[in-house]
């Protein structure tokens, strides 16, 4: 098995993930929940659960000499808290030896937001569509000099979703996926309005944690280059029609150094909410009384401490779940919303990023 470059198809359509049957309750809490929960640590995705392991354990596969020994023998802790050998787990998961052979390529593609989340990953790779298993090694690692920020879409399953920034001096906590070429290739088309992009000059410091960075410690590997899915658009800045506007990190995710302000992803929703008032079904551009300036400006960023009322109730959430299942009832008008998001953006401000492949576009039905 080695590390790999990825598979760039000739062309490529993005396909939608869906989620059968769920629920008003469940379809909110995706849309409010990104980019998900995720381990503290690295973890072998199978099969639709973490197996998590201590980052120092892992061994980066340019140096497993053909060999699956390293990633066999890894000491795992399942989700109920038993621990034993990866090798052990795989047979119990009836992984087929197929999946994972010595001369298998694997290739390193980032995970900044929701392709993170063990929750997310069992959306992009359900056993229906690989029934002889799914293997992902889902390792933790520090990002320097960039941030991970909001980008100007919402997205089919109505969230606010992440792309990466420039960000001098800051260090930020993100996770390599190692895909099969079967993976990928899913992995690409679940990243309509994302580009494939190689990044050169980079520090990725692999096998860490941002704790431990900031402790000192050392990296299991350090790579100077990073394949990544960034937004077709760029980044997302807030406040609109400001000097001031910047792009805004998530809060969800950690990082040290941090220079752009941050938002949850309820308080983006109640921004964006606030922002794309004026935005109706029938603006989509081109479209008949289209509007040039369809974006409500926002001279500050919400405040979830500023906007607090009676009984500690947030005034700025309130119809926020009525705003969110418009977007995901309402197909030409979230495609309306994007489309005015994008208009607002800012391109990606790193130089050394090379596209690769353009997945779909900006107003693609998918999941990111």
């Amino acid at each position: 098995m080695v590390s790999a470059s990825p598979v760039v198809p000739p062309r490529l359509q993005p396909r939608r993930v869906v989620v059968a049957n769920a629920t008003t309750a469940e379809r909110l809490a995706r849309a409010k929940g990104y980019p998900y929960a995720r381990p503290s640590t690295s973890f072998i995705f199978c099969n639709g659960a973490a197996y998590t392991f201590a980052d120092s354990d892992w061994v980066t596969p340019s140096q497993w000499s053909g060999s699956l020994q390293h990633l066999l023998q890894l000491q795992v802790t399942a989700p109920d808290g038993t621990s034993s050998r990866l090798s052990d787990v795989l047979a119990q998961q009836g992984v087929k030896q197929s999946v994972l052979a010595a001369d298998t390529p694997l290739t390193p593609i980032l995970a900044i937001g929701s392709n993170a989340g063990p929750e997310q990953l069992a959306r992009k790779f359900p056993l229906d569509l690989f029934p002889d298993g799914v293997v992902v090694p889902v390792i933790q690692c520090v990002l320097q000099d960039f941030d991970v920020v909001f980008a100007p879409l919402i997205s089919s399953y109505g969230s606010a979703t992440a792309t990466l920034e420039h960000s001098p001096g800051t260090a930020v906590s993100v996770f390599i996926t190692y895909l099969t070429p079967p993976l990928q290739q899913r992995m690409h088309e679940t990243e309509g309005a994302y580009n494939l992009c190689r990044m050169d000059g980079v520090q990725l410091l692999e096998g860490l944690s941002l704790q431990a960075h900031t402790e000192g410690a050392a990296p299991v590997a350090a790579h100077s280059t990073a394949y990544n899915y960034n937004h077709q658009s760029g980044t997302l800045h807030l406040p609109f029609s400001n000097p001031g506007s910047s792009p805004v990190a998530l809060a969800e995710i950690a990082a040290a150094g941090r220079r752009y302000p941050a938002l949850t992803q309820v308080q983006m929703q109640a921004a964006l909410r606030l922002a794309l008032k004026q935005v109706s079904a029938q603006q989509l551009p081109g479209a008949p009384g289209a509007a040039s300036h369809a974006l409500h400006k926002l001279d500050t960023l919400p405040s979830m401490q500023q906007q607090q009322g009676d009984g500690g109730q947030l005034r700025h959430t309130e119809g926020l779940d009525d705003w969110i299942l418009s977007n995901l009832d309402d197909h030409t008008l979230r495609r309306a919303r994007v489309s005015a998001l994008v208009a607002a953006a800012q391109p990606f401000q790193y130089q050394q990023s090379e596209v690769l492949m353009v997945i779909g576009t900006a107003l693609s039905t998918s999941v990111k």
